[in-house]
């Protein structure tokens, strides 16, 4: 099979998609550009002072991760559209379908899984699998909870700013972020489907 030619950057258009816990995928048309942060946990280390002057290095435990996403919601819904993002932040008992929707601030919470995709040649969802000889790249997160959703007026265009945040690691060690890319030679394995597994 023929392999793929890597672009110089991956810039300009993606494919996103958001997996609300127990719900199927909300896909978007991305803009490299409105991921406005990829915040990777560090893995830092300390050093530890020795009575003879030298030094050991000290493990610290590696730090949560986030990405913040710019988004152009134009309802409070939380439909197929992708036109709402209130209710993903503050989950309701029950969905509000029925208009007028009404959002109540709430202390309830969901995990979320995201898959970004770049590739040669985008298909329609950054679920499905990009084609074959082309090279690609993937980002996949699980168990990701939306912390942050500001909305704002900037450009006079109504937007938010969303961020998603996770742990690295689950409480058993696996973890919660997969990065991939192929050359073309390979096709990436299937891409989640679900908000807290692989």
């Amino acid at each position: 099979m023929a392999t793929g030619t890597d672009p110089d950057a991956w810039k300009e258009r993606c494919r996103i998609s958001i997996i609300p816990f127990g719900d199927s995928a909300l896909a978007f048309d991305g803009f490299t550009e409105d991921i406005t942060a990829m915040d990777w946990g560090d893995k830092d280390i300390e050093g530890i002072a020795l009575v003879n002057g030298g030094r050991v290095v000290k493990y610290n435990p590696m730090g949560d991760e986030s990405i913040t996403l710019k988004v152009y919601p134009i309802n409070a819904e939380m439909d197929v559209a992708n036109e709402g993002v209130v209710q993903h932040f503050h989950e309701q008992s029950t969905d509000d379908t029925a208009q007028p929707i009404v959002v109540d601030n709430t202390i309830n919470r969901k995990t979320f899984g995201i898959v970004i995709l770049w590739s040669e040649k985008l298909p329609a969802l950054a679920t499905t699998l990009p084609d074959a000889a082309k090279t690609a790249i993937r980002i996949q997160i699980i168990n990701a909870y939306m912390t942050s959703y500001k909305p704002s007026y900037d450009d006079k265009t109504f937007s938010a700013e969303v961020t998603f945040k996770w742990t690295p690691f689950q409480k058993d060690g696996t973890a919660n972020k997969r990065e991939e890319s192929t050359d073309g030679s390979v096709q990436l394995a299937a891409a989640i489907t679900t908000a807290t597994s692989f």
